[in-house]
């Protein structure tokens, strides 16, 4: 099995939606994503100060939104510098109006949830220092969801008027919607030689080196999901940048994968049926 670097990260998400110039405007105006490029079909939206995308929208004709919950995105996860630039984010989500789903402190980051304009899931965070990262006898990482202290985070927002996602800014983390979390543990595990940071029997989690994770698992809405059709909006896939890109492909195949390649991309379905592609 391949021991999969740590020097992975996440690269752009793409998403299929119905309602392209709305879409854009959102990620713009509320997220705070920089326009990279667009045309009739697609926009690329990344950070200031970089022509890396993070999110991509591709339009699809006839789009409709989901009518129950499919296999694919439960939320991509926008990983912040700093714990001011959560604050700054929060006080400008506050006053947009946009409705915020919740927040969480998971001990080693806190985070802010919320929807996008079609149903999305969405995940802003900042991390805490790493030595601070609670783990257990074994190394991994417990699942805690606490409440976020809202008052000490507001303390240290800067005040300045928001100007969008600040540079260095990244995908932090992919979480997906699965109907096995056992398959997902072999493909992430198994075939791309993930570390299984946490394991409950409804979720799994998994990074390169000693991150908490660069990719979650979770089947919340059920053990009888299935594939988003054609014509439905959600993600179309999601991308691995590695060093690993050639040993990953070998391990791929050798697991029984069909690895495609364009140019200097590959291309693999995981166990549950979501498409990524390899940098």
């Amino acid at each position: 099995m391949v021991e999969i670097s740590e020097k992975l990260r996440l690269g752009e998400v793409v998403l299929h939606v119905g309602h392209l110039k709305e879409m854009a405007g959102f990620y713009q105006e509320v997220i705070g994503l920089t326009l990279l490029e667009e045309n009739d079909r697609i926009v690329r939206l990344g950070v200031r100060g970089s022509d890396e995308a993070l999110l991509v929208l591709k339009k699809i004709d006839n789009a409709v939104v989901p009518e129950v919950p499919r296999i694919g995105l439960f939320h991509t996860a926008f990983l912040l510098p700093n714990r001011e630039s959560l604050a700054d984010v929060l006080v400008h989500l506050a006053q947009s109006g946009y409705p915020i789903d919740g927040a969480g402190d998971h001990a080693y980051s806190e985070a802010l949830y919320l929807h996008d304009i079609e149903g999305n899931g969405i995940e802003i965070y900042a991390d805490r220092p790493k030595n601070s990262w609670m783990r257990d006898s074994a190394g991994n990482l417990p699942m805690v969801t606490e409440q976020v202290d809202v008052d000490d985070l507001l303390k240290i927002a800067t005040g300045e008027p928001f100007t969008g996602m600040p540079s260095g800014t990244v995908i932090g983390h992919v979480h997906l919607q699965v109907a096995d979390a056992d398959k997902a543990e072999q493909f992430y595990k198994e075939a791309l030689g993930m570390n299984l940071t946490t394991a409950i029997p409804s979720a799994r989690f998994f990074a390169a080196g000693d991150y908490h994770h660069h990719i979650g698992s979770n089947m919340w809405a059920g053990r009888n999901l299935e594939n988003r059709r054609e014509n439905e909006v959600g993600l179309a896939w999601f991308t691995i940048i590695t060093p690993d890109k050639e040993a990953i492909t070998t391990n791929l195949k050798q697991e029984g994968y069909e690895v495609k390649r364009f140019d200097e991309t590959i291309s693999v379905t995981d166990s549950n049926g979501i498409m990524i592609h390899f940098k």
